[in-house]
């Protein structure tokens, strides 16, 4: 309890200190809208003084550097010889959060991530580490969530992984994706999985996308994954997604999986709304249905362009034991994300 107070005390203090300070002005942009490298910024956030660029700044700006120098020297391990610009493009985030509900008391929370290129390797390969939610990065089994877990569905499994990726672009019809990797700690638990993915129309008229997930995990066995996506720009400032998959694995108990309906509600000036209703469930469990209910977050740019502030709050139904009545369980919670190797701001929560 006395770290929860402490972390509590240190978040409530910058939540304060960022939301004293102006957002930058910024011309509205839809909320899908794909990440890309940063460009200089002119604008400031606020008078700028030489406290700030003393540490919020160049904490950022040495992540960054840290980033680009990783993937620099793992790249060499394959015989590159190219200098540090031609790693530019890694980028990644830091993300401390604090969220709390009824069922589940406090939960302290602090996920980052670093996607690095290997240039030397293939500009379809790259390097990851991160610390993550292992359910939704190897197996695909739980919504991808950001930076943070979503607040209903069973606790994540989160882990330090590492490994390598490849992607194919996005294009219409059929693609592959692959990736390999392990966690890092003891014992080492490796996996390797593989992805199909169909994808036909475009988010204006109307996407629909398929995604056929095999894994292998020393955990978990063999499973596959099975995913739909349908998602529409309804305007400049609105997008609807719907999210429904199916898992099954040597250790799960039945098919397993969740589903969930997502509004993305742009606001000028770097900020979003999003609300989000669903649940999460496994046919052969004792409890059946896991956890359903309703979710909604505010995220704003706050100081920097590429530091985002996240409000949110939740009402879920969970039950885990058959004998436990289900009932209401309010959430609330805030967190930050700290940008690095671009500062687009995205309007998909990361604390959901």
């Amino acid at each position: 309890m006395q770290r929860v107070a402490i972390f509590t005390l240190v978040m409530a203090g910058l939540c304060g200190a960022l939301l004293c300070a102006p957002a930058s002005a910024q011309s509205e942009e839809p909320p899908d809208k794909p990440p890309s490298p940063p460009e200089a910024s002119t604008t400031q956030m606020g008078p700028p003084t030489k406290d700030d660029d003393a540490w919020l700044d160049r904490v950022q700006r040495d992540v960054y550097n840290l980033a680009t120098n990783s993937a620099m020297r793992i790249d060499r391990l394959f015989g590159s010889d190219r200098d540090a610009s031609a790693y530019s493009s890694a980028q990644g985030s830091i993300a401390p959060a604090l969220l709390w509900d009824q069922f589940r008391g406090f939960q302290p929370k602090l996920r980052f991530r670093a996607d690095l290129p290997l240039p030397q390797l293939n500009e379809r390969v790259g390097a990851f580490i991160g610390r993550v939610n292992r359910d939704e990065y190897v197996t695909e089994r739980s919504p991808q969530s950001g930076a943070f877990e979503r607040q209903y569905g069973p606790a994540s499994e989160e882990q330090t992984l590492a490994g390598i990726v490849y992607r194919t672009p996005s294009k219409q019809g059929s693609r592959f994706d692959a990736g390999a990797g392990v966690r890092l700690r003891f014992p080492l638990d490796p996996y390797v999985k593989g992805s199909y993915v169909y994808e036909r129309g475009n988010s204006e008229q109307g996407l629909f996308s398929l995604r056929e997930t095999a894994f292998w995990q020393q955990s978990e066995f063999f499973g596959v994954t099975t995913r739909v996506d349908l998602e529409r720009v309804i305007n400049d400032r609105v997008m609807l997604r719907w999210t429904t998959s199916g898992s099954i694995s040597q250790k799960s108990e039945g098919v397993f999986g969740y589903t969930t309906l997502m509004a993305l509600y742009g606001l000028p000036n770097r900020r979003a709304l999003a609300f989000e209703m669903g649940g999460d469930g496994e046919a052969d469990a004792k409890v059946p249905i896991h956890e359903y209910g309703f979710k909604v977050a505010y995220r704003q740019s706050v100081y920097r362009d590429w530091l985002v502030l996240e409000l949110r709050t939740s009402l879920t139904w969970p039950k885990d034991d058959p004998t436990q009545r289900r009932e209401p369980s309010w959430g609330v919670g805030f967190g930050f994300e700290m940008l690095y190797g671009t500062d687009e701001f995205l309007a998909r929560p990361v604390t959901f």
